[in-house]
């Protein structure tokens, strides 16, 4: 191989690399891209998650407060409410005497949640900043959002850990209706009121397994694409750097037929001359001796000079 062809296939292989690392940067780029937004994806299945239990409970509250609240048997779980007890009939007896008491809206969503927690995993909280029982205990987050609920704010959304796994947390408020008054209106909450917020806890574990998943399928196709595109690169750089050879070869070979050509004709005892337009354009030397003259002296003249 001549330096010139080992210059050349250094510099195509100067050009393979270079391509060869602006591919792989285009492919980690958009394997990047793609994982931020299953991440974003994953995300707002979780907020949405998180949303529509909010707003199922806000049905059943509503619903439960339209009514007036609801009668339930008093048991250990469910025993007369002393904050109710300003409220008329608050207890009452079934025909048959069997003993029922009043129990408000809050309360009852407060049991569903504890029902649902235990059988889905998700921690829902009612809370306020005038709670008067221990459980209803706002948490430092909690209280964070519930003041800024008090300045205007709709929701409140964090990611974080509980006891060590991650969860999203959201919380809304709870705004006084005109039902709700029947049981909170001793308190002085007017309608419109912040009475409170209820926050839900949505385990993250699930979402994130399954966006570990997808990652990990869309990286397995990104990573067959980058092979796939730096095979194609190879068989390009290939297949130009056996053209230019093939090329080569070609004008080496005319060249070694054109030198032999010349030795040839230069070596001829016999004058040889080529004449266009009546102006010598080549001549051996043997034709330039012949006349007297220089070989580089004898191209370019006029045939009629020679005469």
């Amino acid at each position: 191989m001549t330096k010139e062809a080992k210059s050349r296939s250094a510099r195509l292989t100067l050009h393979f690399w270079t391509l060869a690392c602006a591919w792989t940067v285009i492919v980690a780029g958009l394997a990047i891209l793609d994982s931020l937004h299953i991440d974003r994806a994953v995300r707002e299945m979780a907020i949405t998650e998180a949303r529509a239990i909010f707003n199922k409970d806000q049905a059943l509250r509503f619903w439960a407060a339209s009514h007036g609240g609801i009668y339930v048997p008093v048991t250990d779980q469910a025993p007369p409410n002393p904050f109710l007890s300003h409220v008329p009939e608050r207890d009452i007896k079934t025909p048959s005497g069997k003993p029922l008491t009043l129990m408000n809206p809050a309360y009852m969503i407060r049991q569903i949640m504890e029902h649902y927690s235990a059988t889905y995993g998700v921690y829902e909280h009612i809370t306020s900043l005038k709670h008067f029982r221990p459980e209803t205990a706002p948490d430092e987050w909690e209280k964070t959002a519930l003041m800024a609920f008090e300045k205007g704010e709709k929701e409140a959304l964090e990611f974080s850990d509980i006891h060590g796994k991650p969860n999203l947390r959201l919380m809304r408020p709870m705004i006084a209706e005109q039902d709700c008054l029947k049981c909170h209106g001793f308190q002085g909450y007017r309608v419109g009121d912040i009475r409170g917020g209820v926050s839900v806890s949505v385990p993250m574990d699930s979402y994130l397994d399954a966006q570990r998943d997808e990652i990990f399928s869309h990286a397995m196709s990104f990573g067959i694409l980058w092979i796939l595109g730096l095979i194609g690169l190879g068989f390009s750089i290939h297949a130009l750097n056996r053209g230019i050879r093939a090329r080569d070869e070609a004008e080496e070979a005319l060249r070694i037929s054109e030198k032999r050509y010349s030795t040839l004709v230069d070596s001829s005892l016999t004058g040889i001359y080529v004449i266009q337009d009546g102006q010598i354009k080549f001549a051996n030397s043997k034709f330039a001796e012949i006349h007297g003259w220089k070989q580089e002296e004898i191209i370019g003249k006029q045939s009629s000079s020679l005469i």
